[in-house]
């Protein structure tokens, strides 16, 4: 089915309180628990799952993804008049994952590659290959290290780097930008995070984290040998130190000085530098309820190498301030679950442009209507404007909705039906990405294997 934004708000705020009623019980109140740790922005976006949903800590999880997918805009046709057209895609996505739990920790290895081949050019074919790995480790109660590693290589529009088995999305204010769906190209792309926390009284922690990543982009043929579109590849890098206090055994608030460091290799080359002082507030009343709030000012610059009239270069440097905020609701009862995320940052410019000042939103909504039969719809709304000399008045917009059931049937076996509409936007590009409308049927296996304590 064909969803729109709107549709999706209305039944979130429709079902949502119905859901937290029906599904609610009396549990006893919260303790003073440790101070926040690792991903305390939501840099980890936990996925849509009701207590059913829930894996254990050592577990091996196996399968596979096998189907046909529509596209209005699947099929590329160079020329003289290059155009697109519909096409069909058939594909298989394999998957495993290993989570093992020893006496200071747990840690998660992932793997999900994929390929897929076209109906109409059987000489196009698409593949992906996402590897992620985790580890937590806790030596005591007053240290606690947090890493993960994802690295991604695909030439699938739709593909994104952290979609594996086991572990939750990539997101909150350093995350990977997702939005926009390219034409079809090779993209490489490594995130790499870290957080260490340490408890230095009673209900206090301080914590650094950082990270690093990179995105690398082949260049895309869109005008029979003549027009080349070259993509912007990025290195990010991200760090912050924090300070968190437990205010009451549900409420953990704190400040970060937050910054990030974008490289962009383009046409031109870009640099752009933003710390960022914050406030963060995270509020966990009970096992299914979690909501994290985050804001402060902003402060960019950008150093942008101009070329002048094909005979000289000089460099342009932008100064500007900007707000950055953000926050995120997720809630998970027995039948139903469902999330919402906002934020305004910078950002690299997903291969389109160089540095952006992104606004996003999203919200999803998950139910299980009887033992056997669930549905799922998601929504994302993403604008980015371009904040240096090469780029400024340069925009991009995206909004996306889809959603679909699931039937499962048998414990490991469910048949999925899903569809989405994908609107695209831009000013200041050298080409139109379009519009696209999709429809995806496949039949999903998953061996899922306590490994006991």
């Amino acid at each position: 089915m064909k969803l729109c934004p709107i549709f999706v708000v209305a039944l979130l705020l429709l079902l949502g309180p119905a859901a937290y009623a029906q599904n609610a019980q009396d549990e006893p109140t919260p303790s003073y628990q440790e101070p926040s740790g690792p991903s305390h922005l939501g840099d980890e976006a936990p996925a849509l799952a009701t207590d059913s949903d829930i894996e254990t800590r050592n577990v091996l999880v196996a399968g596979f993804s096998m189907g046909a997918a529509y596209d209005n805009r699947g099929l590329y046709h160079t020329g003289a008049s290059p155009y697109y057209s519909s096409d069909t895609r058939y594909f298989l996505q394999p998957s495993i994952g290993l989570r093992r739990r020893f006496s200071e920790g747990d840690w998660t290895l992932s793997y999900t590659p994929g390929a897929s081949i076209s109906q109409h050019d059987p000489g196009d074919s698409q593949y992906s290959n996402n590897f992620a790995g985790d580890l937590n480790w806790k030596p005591n109660s007053n240290f606690q290290f947090h890493a993960r590693q994802d690295y991604s290589i695909t030439d699938n529009p739709f593909q994104s780097v952290g979609n594996v088995e086991l572990l939750p999305a990539l997101g909150g204010p350093f995350g990977p930008n997702y939005d926009g769906v390219l034409p079809q190209t090779r993209r490489t792309s490594l995130v790499s995070t870290a957080d260490l926390t340490c408890r230095v009284a009673e209900h206090s922690a301080v914590g650094l984290t950082g990270g690093y990543q990179r995105y690398d982009y082949d260049a895309v043929n869109l005008g029979g040998g003549t027009l080349l579109f070259p993509f912007v590849n990025s290195d990010v890098y991200t760090g912050s130190a924090f300070f968190s206090q437990q205010l009451s055994p549900a409420v953990n608030a704190g400040v970060q000085l937050a910054y990030i460091d974008i490289y962009s290799r383009g046409a031109m080359v870009s640099r752009t530098q933003a710390p960022s002082p914050m406030l963060f507030v995270k509020y966990t009343p009970n096992a299914h309820l979690q909501i994290t709030l985050y804001g402060g000012p902003q402060y960019s610059r950008t150093r942008d190498v101009i070329t002048v009239g094909g005979l000289f270069s000089t460099v342009v440097y932008e100064h500007r301030w900007y707000p950055t905020y953000g926050g995120s609701l997720s809630w998970g009862g027995r039948r139903n679950a469902f999330d919402l995320q906002g934020m305004r940052r910078i950002s690299n410019g997903a291969g389109v442009l160089d540095a952006v000042q992104e606004t996003n939103a999203g919200a999803g909504y998950r139910l299980r209507f009887t033992q056997r039969l669930l549905g799922e719809v998601r929504t994302n709304w993403s604008d980015e404007k371009g904040i240096g000399a090469l780029s400024s008045g340069s925009y991009f917009h995206s909004i996306w909705a889809g959603g679909g059931p699931v039937l499962e049937l048998k414990r490991s076996l469910a048949l999925r039906l899903e569809a989405a509409y994908v609107h695209q936007s831009q000013l200041g590009l050298s080409t139109a990405f379009g519009n696209h409308f999709l429809l995806q049927a496949s039949l999903d296996y998953r061996f899922h294997k306590n490994l006991g304590d």
